[in-house]
């Protein structure tokens, strides 16, 4: 494992230790990721990636059923009921292998640096911004 695939792995545990008071059902590191990808890629582009990510962790999670839909809005409705209706780890262990599965594919495409940028504008919020400013 090479010093980007530690770092975007880093990026995707801080995002889930973040969200995790909601459970594993957290969807919306997902839908901030949809944001700034798909001006680039497209909803079909993302709502591709994402079926292909959802294909490849299926096998170690069969009750993830993936209905296609173009609609990243119909994705992430959908992996949060699914979410939602197992236990919060194993839920949280599901989100986290799809999203990590998720960014492999698209560092495979665009390259590991920009998926990393990419990540961290997705995924910085006001708050931690906020810290940053604090501790200035």
């Amino acid at each position: 494992m090479d010093k980007n695939d530690n770092k975007r792995q880093q990026l995707i545990s801080e995002m889930f230790s973040a969200s995790r008071s909601n459970g594993g059902a957290d969807v919306s590191a997902w839908r901030r990721l949809s944001m700034h990808l798909s001006p680039l890629i497209g909803e079909s582009g993302f709502a591709a990636l994402y079926g292909r990510a959802a294909r490849l962790v299926q096998p170690r999670f069969p009750w993830l059923v993936l209905e296609q839909s173009s609609q990243s809005t119909d994705l992430f409705d959908q992996l949060g009921k699914q979410l939602s209706s197992v236990d919060a780890d194993l839920a949280a262990e599901t989100n986290a292998a799809l999203l990590d599965t998720f960014t492999k594919l698209l560092s495979g495409l665009i390259g590991d640096a920009l998926t990393i940028r990419l990540l961290n504008s997705a995924w910085s919020d006001e708050s931690h911004q906020g810290n940053a400013k604090e501790q200035k």
